[in-house]
């Protein structure tokens, strides 16, 4: 009996043994943790107390790139004339190679080179049509061109035969000037006329020497030409627009004596925001007054005009028609009357092929009808055009 009650009393002291010895070891196990969690907690606050190595910041990216924009535009055209030895024709009219670019924050430089056909040889020759140097941050709504530009006299003028929507430039420009219009070497300013009504005013000046043509010569040792132009842009409704301009020009002609013309140029668009890409109708015309003096006693006073039309029925597709009545400056016996129809197929903003018929009525030689199918191609950053 002894003997039972003293294993009973071994057993208990050890089961009360054990359970101190596993109480101890999760105090321990519990202590343990406890000191992680506080190491832990230290360490992050050292890290966060200790100044970091910031990366520095990246230059940012200015938005002025002197890396010019390059393009190329080809006129490829295929011909029949009624009148000439040679009545059909295939060939590359012209290569116009253009770079612009930025200069700094103040100014920007274009230049235009082309290969153009020689009208008595039929062979591509080298010229130079565009080399401008442009402000971009002068006050009072100024800017300055320095170089050699079309000046802009009338609505025409100052495109070039690519950007122009007909195959050929109205026979007023051909007749007055020259097949792609009038260069001059020298200044323009325009000014950005400010105007309390609603409506955009734009006066330009220009003074220099004109590449020589029917209408200006270069001129002799201090003799200059003058072409000012003031355009009036009203918007009539959200969907149409109407331009019109008032040209003038003065200077040295082929006699030795001057020349002065006078124009008026008018243009209206309507373009619907809601149908934009599919449909669009222009409707634009000019006249021209020339006052030539041919000697001490003889001015020849001559006009012409011209006036156009062109429907976008489809988003690739336009068609049009023109009306051509022009003088020649030196001579007022002579003049031109043609008739012209157009369609335009234009697949993307890089293609545009066209087909055109023209009549001419000449009161001094044969009348000639012709057709022309040209095609036109770029490649490159190529400005978009004036509107």
């Amino acid at each position: 009996m002894i003997f039972y009650r003293t294993i009973s009393v071994i057993l208990v002291l050890h089961c009360v043994a054990l359970a101190g010895a596993e109480a101890q070891q999760t105090d321990s196990s519990t202590v343990a943790d406890s000191l992680l969690l506080l190491q832990l907690q230290r360490s992050m606050q050292q890290a966060a107390a200790i100044p970091t190595i910031q990366q520095a910041p990246a230059a940012p990216r200015s938005t002025l790139s002197t890396n010019p924009d390059l393009s190329a535009i080809g006129d490829f055209r295929s011909s029949y004339v009624s009148v000439g030895k040679r009545k059909i024709d295939l060939y590359l009219n012209q290569l116009e190679f253009q770079v612009s670019s930025v200069v700094d924050p103040y100014a920007r430089a274009d230049f235009m080179f082309s290969y153009g056909k020689d009208l008595n040889t039929g062979e591509l020759a080298p010229g130079l049509e565009i080399a401008t140097l442009t402000s971009t941050s002068l006050p009072y709504q100024l800017q300055l061109a320095l170089g050699k530009f079309k000046p802009a006299f009338g609505k025409i003028n100052i495109l070039h035969p690519h950007a122009f929507s007909f195959v050929d430039f109205p026979k007023l420009t051909e007749n007055y000037f020259s097949p792609e219009g009038m260069f001059m070497e020298g200044a323009s300013v325009s000014w950005l006329v400010p105007n309390p009504y609603d409506f955009f005013q734009e006066l330009s000046l220009e003074i220099g020497r004109i590449e020589s043509n029917a209408s200006l010569v270069r001129g002799e040792n201090g003799q200059l030409s003058y072409v000012g132009h003031l355009k009036n842009f009203f918007d009539l409704t959200q969907n149409s627009t109407l331009e019109l301009g008032f040209s003038g020009a003065n200077g040295p002609n082929q006699t030795g004596f001057s020349s002065k013309m006078g124009g008026v140029d008018l243009t209206y668009k309507w373009k619907p925001v809601q149908y934009n890409v599919l449909q669009s109708f222009t409707w634009q015309s000019e006249l021209l007054f020339s006052n030539v003096r041919l000697d001490e006693t003889t001015a020849a006073k001559t006009h012409g005009v011209y006036s156009l039309a062109e429907y976008q029925f489809a988003q690739r597709w336009f068609v049009g028609a023109r009306y051509d009545y022009s003088q020649y400056p030196d001579d007022v016996g002579r003049r031109d009357v043609a008739g012209t129809v157009l369609f335009r197929f234009q697949p993307t903003e890089f293609q545009i092929l066209a087909l055109e018929y023209q009549y001419t009525d000449r009161n001094y030689d044969r009348n000639s009808q012709g057709v022309i199918f040209r095609i036109i191609f770029g490649i490159g950053t190529h400005a978009a055009h004036q509107y």
